[in-house]
């Protein structure tokens, strides 16, 4: 942890007024999640009890509360976009530490959403397929959903235990031991809420008889009791004793979630109905003691990190501000220079990769898989280089030029011609081939060459998948020289193989053979 080291930008915000806009937002979001959660795992079970329980009636209590997802699903998306941003700028390290360690799932939460939406607007519609079809839907889409919570799960379980972030690479980024225990019951408090706010929803909205609340009746009771069970076990998990302040949290939603309790088992009992003054506000305060004990349990532990953080980014700054004022003379300097002309274009855009002698050893280029070509052994066409400098090399690391006009591309192509006459036909072979060599690398070319390189130089069919893509010999060669190396040696990071294991003598009819197409 001591390594870690940043230039953290400053905060927009006072970290006090940042916790306290993320844990307002944080709850918003919460709520309205668990009413989607809630809503999803009701209208399943009641579309079960109402299609596949001997009813085989129109949609009917099940229709109804898939009528309330669509706005709580609304909710919980647009009111989690606050603590996700918050979150990001407040506690930037933990949190994207935490993403990456389940990135592959992290990204597929859009994926699990989007299905797990369309599917619970296919169960609610009203064209009424085949109940059975309708089940699967339904089962699928409920089991996409509940997915995405277990992640979400997940990432604050390793956010919130950064003491414990190599375990969880040693583990194959898994949480294991302490850790899976405490996600598992966290997982399934979160599932226990769900059920308890959904129902509580319903029962004082949507019921529209005594039957229908007897039975959210029967599910609310069923998820305190859950919450109660859960929530002493993830109080047993917590790492470190929790002090005064959480204590008292604890004991308030304990307190809150008891009186809930016995005023519940109180009104089933009676045979009588929920207050909803007495109801809601009890399960507000459930809710509210229990994101305060977590947001100081978090606190306990990430702001201290976030001190060391700090001090590491104050100490790396200071590393590096000796060469602040020549850093920022370099970069006033480049901003002054001006592009206007092809010797400035070369050396600021092209030599890093190509070289100052344009022979392709640049600083950058042993880093790069496909080496850049040897400009001083260019022969081409104007228009051909045009094409390559406006349009880059697929598959090799030369890039586009768009951002020079043509004007600029022009002056940029006088200077290299003038300085090693690119614009033009290959020089004569520096040797003599006999017509028995020309026709025996004649026919290593139809035989081998041609099925990349195409009979007339201008490509295959098979050459037009590959990346990079073999160049056009009737407008591009290159010096004898260089095409002698090329066929001797290949050009790494392409498809085209060294053929070395010819004699010399076949090698330069081949190198007849490339050139002559530029006659064609």
């Amino acid at each position: 942890m001591n390594r870690l080291s940043d230039l953290l930008l400053e905060k927009p915000l006072p970290d006090a007024l940042l916790r306290g806009l993320l844990f307002t937002s944080f709850t918003l979001h919460l709520l309205f999640v668990l009413l989607t959660l809630g809503t999803a795992i009701l209208s399943v079970h009641y579309f079960i009890d109402s299609h596949c329980g001997g009813r085989p009636k129109e949609l009917r209590f099940d229709n109804r509360i898939l009528k309330t997802f669509m706005a709580h699903k609304s909710l919980a998306v647009v009111l989690g976009i606050a603590p996700l941003l918050l979150i990001q700028v407040g506690s930037t390290i933990p949190f994207f530490t935490a993403v990456n360690f389940f990135a592959p799932y992290w990204m597929l939460l859009v994926v699990f959403l989007i299905i797990a939406f369309l599917g619970f607007d296919a169960l609610g519609h009203k064209i009424y397929v085949h109940r059975y079809l309708h089940f699967a839907v339904g089962v699928l889409a409920l089991a996409l959903l509940l997915v995405v919570p277990g992640i979400f799960a997940a990432i604050l379980t390793a956010f919130e235990n950064p003491g414990r972030w190599q375990a969880i690479m040693n583990g194959g980024y898994r949480l294991t031991g302490v850790l899976a225990v405490h996600w598992l019951f966290r997982y399934l408090h979160i599932l226990g809420a769900a059920v308890v706010f959904g129902s509580g929803f319903h029962y004082f909205f949507i019921a529209a008889d005594d039957t229908e609340r007897k039975s959210l009746q029967t599910w609310f009771v069923a998820g305190i009791l859950l919450q109660f069970i859960l929530g002493i076990l993830l109080y047993g998990l917590l790492p470190e004793r929790p002090g005064y302040i959480i204590t008292a949290f604890l004991l308030v939603g304990i307190v809150a979630a008891a009186i809930l309790l016995w005023a519940v088992f109180s009104v089933v009992s009676k045979n009588r109905p929920f207050n909803i003054r007495l109801v809601l506000p009890l399960l507000l305060l459930v809710l509210v003691s229990m994101l305060l004990t977590r947001q100081f349990i978090q606190d306990r532990t990430l702001l201290p990190l976030q001190k060391r953080l700090e001090a590491n980014a104050i100490a790396y700054g200071n590393e590096l501000k000796p060469f602040e004022r020549q850093t920022l003379d370099t970069y006033g300097a480049s901003l002054k220079v001006v592009y206007d002309n092809g010797e400035t274009i070369y050396s600021r855009s092209c030599s890093f990769c190509h070289g100052e002698k344009g022979d392709g050893k640049g600083l950058e280029a042993k880093r790069l898989t496909t080496p850049p070509e040897d400009i001083s052994a260019i022969r081409t066409t104007r228009r051909y280089l045009h094409t390559i400098l406006a349009g880059g090399v697929s598959g090799s690391a030369m890039p586009y030029f768009t951002v020079f006009d043509r004007y600029k591309l022009d002056r940029l192509i006088d200077y290299l011609d003038k300085k090693y006459s690119i614009v033009r036909v290959p020089e004569p072979l520096p040797v003599k081939i006999s017509d028995a060599l020309f026709q025996q690398a004649g026919k290593i070319y139809d035989e081998t060459c041609s099925l990349c390189h195409g009979s007339d130089g201008r490509g295959s069919a098979l050459s037009k998948g590959f990346q990079p893509q073999p160049p056009d010999f009737t407008v591009y060669s290159l010096s004898p020289e260089r095409t002698f190396d090329v066929i001797t040696n290949g050009y790494p990071g392409t498809t085209m193989s060294p053929f070395g294991s010819l004699t010399a003598d076949v090698r330069w009819g081949l190198v007849k053979i490339v050139h002559e197409k530029r006659g064609q």
